[in-house]
């Protein structure tokens, strides 16, 4: 299920605006439950592909905290 590779993952991450972000987030997320629906169920090929979603959602989740630092820090 890995249709981006992770290093042009974090550069999309990098390049996202907030809003963007966001909707990364909640999509990365979604994709995550789905994942673990299909391990319970016994029907995802690539159980590794969870590990790789959870990266995901992390980066996502440190970008944005590092901007709201950043902006913090700048007021």
């Amino acid at each position: 299920m890995r249709s981006v590779r992770q290093s042009e993952f974090r550069k999309k991450v990098k390049e996202a605006s907030g809003p963007e972000l966001d909707t990364l987030l909640k999509q990365e997320q979604e994709n995550l439950y789905k994942m673990r629906l299909q391990i319970a169920l016994k029907q995802l090929d690539n159980p590794h592909a969870i590990g790789d979603a959870k990266k995901n959602v992390a980066r996502i989740k440190n970008e944005l905290r590092g901007r709201e630092l950043k902006a913090g820090k700048e007021s």
